[in-house]
């Protein structure tokens, strides 16, 4: 993304998603359950089925392949310089391996921060001054449609970050994907109140998690 030319004199922010876990849900039994239970004879006995919940997400590489993703996967750049006008975009695939059909929803969490001095000498916390936001779609071309141009995707990345911030839900059927492309940008519009001094350098670490729920019968 290019920087304009009032960018420049901001120094560059490092942004530090160190540990950028996806947690695949499947709970069985109370709570949000996701068991299938089926009462086939009630008179004799009650047979219980648990369905087979198989959630699979990867991440997509530069080079364009896939890459399974586990509680340690780093998906955002570690090495990402944030000022104004900088965009990132990530992006994911679930895959239902299972037999039953879900819903799953995508959820970004802040796990932690480092706050930093600005140049009027106040604390700020980095993540006071990203957008965040992130698309769903059932073809990796549609995901790549969306986030095809830099306009685009700042209509996509407006809603702030916080702790937990969740995605309407979509049903994922056996043997189907679906492709989710997530953005984070600091705006143009971000003055020196983001612009820090000193030697801490602001950092902010994310967390992904991907939920599968039970469809409920109708």
């Amino acid at each position: 993304m290019k920087i304009t030319e009032n960018t420049k004199p901001y120094k560059r922010i490092a942004i530090v998603f160190s540990l950028c876990m996806l947690i695949i849900w499947a709970i069985l039994g109370t709570g949000a359950s996701v068991a299938w239970f089926t009462d086939t004879s009630p008179e004799i006995n009650n047979i219980f089925h648990i369905a087979d919940f198989e959630l699979e997400v990867t991440h997509r590489l530069p080079d364009g392949t896939w890459e399974k993703v586990d509680g340690q996967t780093k998906i955002f750049d570690d090495e990402a310089l944030y000022e104004p006008g900088y965009v990132q975009v990530v992006y994911l695939k679930a895959e239902n391996k299972g037999d039953r059909e879900f819903k799953f929803k995508t959820a970004v969490n802040v796990n932690g921060c480092i706050m930093a001095t600005n140049v009027f000498q106040q604390q700020f916390a980095l993540q006071d001054y990203l957008k965040f936001g992130l698309v769903t779609s059932f073809t990796e071309e549609e995901m790549d449609n969306l986030v095809l141009d830099r306009e685009k995707t700042v209509e996509i990345a407006n809603m702030p970050l916080h702790n937990y911030y969740e995605t309407g839900s979509a049903v994922l059927n056996p043997g189907k994907s679906a492709y989710i492309a997530i953005v984070v940008r600091m705006p143009e519009e971000v003055g020196n109140v983001a612009n820090y001094r000193g030697e801490t350098v602001p950092e902010v670490e994310l967390g992904i998690t991907v939920r599968a729920d039970q469809v409920e019968a109708q």
